[in-house]
């Protein structure tokens, strides 16, 4: 499902992107707009009124073995606290609707902040697909107005499993927004890995399938970026993060759209990222 446009190599870094003012994703230049639309992925500059050092102590929290927060019970796979097969990663992972239930009110409110950002880039994202702004709002499930869904996960790799950091995948969702510790993280262009740095004072952005599918007929559509973690060693300061999926309510639609408002094709979310998930295993094998 995800695009094979990704042509432009990393020996100049990514490109850098801010939000104005007026909640307006801006690039400094035509060339880096279009070197994050080819990749998929770009830095953003943490936003002043983002408080990061809170939630960034919360997450390190989360580490001990002792913290309640590990006690939470799972909802179904996708939330809890959860240790994923196969991969290092150990993390406690909610929904927007449970994050006032779960987390400290200042961690439910940076994670509402992080609702801001995504709404801001995925509303750039359909200015420039040139899909007409009365339907943004059904092709994204709402998310556009503050509804669709949104996970906050804190994420640290457990270096006691030998086995990867993260495997190599596209995220299924709309939108990405991710705070590394540390050194790790590669993205795949023309059937190489390469590494992201870390980029202090700047979140990382990426595209996911679901905003990959929306887009797929309009003017610019936006490609889902393969990536992965390398195996975190015991020797290596503890990888921990923020992660934030901007996704589609998971029991919503799709809808596909061009640029005169006609449909194109859709599907459920349910069956979009179920072929995903059948893709992902398949070409483990």
């Amino acid at each position: 499902m995800s695009s094979s446009r990704h042509r432009v190599p990393l020996e100049a870094g990514l490109p850098i992107a801010t939000i104005s003012g007026e909640q307006r994703l801006v690039f400094a230049s035509a060339s880096d707009f279009d070197h994050a639309w080819d990749v998929g992925i770009f830095y953003l500059r943490i936003p002043e009124n983002l408080d990061l050092d809170d939630a960034r102590q919360f997450g390190r929290e989360l580490i001990s073995l002792d913290s309640a927060y590990r006690q939470i019970v799972q909802y179904g796979k996708l939330e809890g606290f959860i240790a994923l097969e196969n991969n290092q990663q150990t993390k406690l992972a909610l929904r927007r609707e449970r994050w006032d239930q779960h987390y400290p009110a200042d961690v439910a409110a940076f994670g509402r902040q992080l609702d801001t950002i995504g709404i801001a880039i995925i509303r750039e994202v359909f200015n420039q697909s040139g899909i007409p702004e009365t339907l943004w709002d059904r092709a994204s499930g709402g998310y556009t107005s503050g509804g669709g869904d949104a996970f906050l996960n804190f994420v640290h790799y457990d270096t006691r499993n030998p086995d990867w950091g993260l495997r190599p995948h596209t995220d299924y969702g709309f939108i990405t927004i991710l705070d590394a510790s540390a050194p790790g993280l590669q993205i795949e262009i023309d059937g190489q890995f390469q590494a992201v740095p870390i980029l202090p004072d700047h979140l990382i952005i990426n595209f996911g399938e679901a905003l990959h599918f929306i887009t797929a007929h309009s003017d610019r559509p936006v490609g889902a970026v393969v990536h992965r973690v390398l195996s975190q060693q015991s020797t290596d300061p503890i990888r921990h993060g923020i992660v934030y999926f901007a996704n589609p309510d998971l029991d919503g639609i799709l809808w596909q759209f061009d640029v005169r408002g006609e449909i194109k094709g859709s599907s459920s979310v349910e069956d979009l990222f179920a072929l995903l998930e059948k893709n992902l295993i398949q070409n483990r094998k």
